[in-house]
């Protein structure tokens, strides 16, 4: 069983968003999929409490049970466990860090998300985990121009030693419409660009997780 972990010490980034599209990916592919709510707020819980589906299988964890937790799933035969980790310096990031096989790095373009992301990169980094940065709820074009904020969040987030998701994903209403319903934006609305933003933002993380898989599909072996 491979382990995601999803961090960023400011609130609002989503992180939550991400991690519950990125197994609803993960299950397209054909993965058995778990989400660890580390967060005490619990939305991951109630989008699973929404969709009214076995799968993901989504539950509450912490940083004393998570161990525990992850091995209880990967003896269950799960291929990927996702961690949802609250904001804040907390001991649920710390033990899912700890866990992590790759981690991903949440952040919006502004210096405030960016200044917050600064402690959780040292410390992916300090673990010797591997990561990529991810640009959330960018602005869309205007006019096919790129606002300046995203250049410099960008330019701001390579400092920090991580490569960059070969997608950045805009604030979409797809988002936010598919977690009413319970949904991941793949489900939703299969052929719109939000999906598109998740697919590609998957085919980075997996390759991170498992690059000899990505390669094989890609070979069509």
């Amino acid at each position: 069983m491979r382990k995601l972990v999803l961090l960023s010490r400011k609130g609002g980034t989503g992180k939550t968003t991400l991690s519950v599209n990125l197994a609803v990916a993960g299950l397209a592919d054909g993965l058995s999929v778990a989400i660890a709510d580390l967060d005490i707020q619990g939305s991951a819980r109630s989008w699973a409490d929404s969709r009214g589906a076995e799968t993901p299988i989504v539950a509450a964890a912490n940083g004393g049970s998570l161990f525990p937790f992850a091995n209880a799933h990967e003896r269950a035969g799960r291929e990927l466990l996702i961690m949802d980790t609250p904001a804040g310096d907390s001991q649920a990031s710390a033990a899912a860090i700890r866990l992590a096989d790759f981690a991903v790095l949440v952040c919006r373009p502004s210096y405030f998300d960016l200044a917050a992301l600064v402690p959780s990169a040292h410390a992916v980094r300090a673990a010797g985990k591997p990561g990529l940065i991810v640009i959330n709820q960018a602005p869309s074009r205007r006019g096919g121009v790129e606002a300046a904020a995203i250049a410099r969040a960008v330019k701001a987030a390579r400092e920090l030693g991580f490569p960059i998701a070969s997608v950045g994903l805009r604030a979409r209403v797809a988002f936010q419409e598919s977690l009413w319903r319970g949904q991941g934006v793949m489900e939703f609305e299969p052929r719109g660009a939000a999906a598109a933003e998740i697919d590609r933002l998957w085919q980075d993380v997996s390759h991170g997780l498992w690059p000899g898989r990505v390669q094989q599909r890609a070979s069509g072996e």
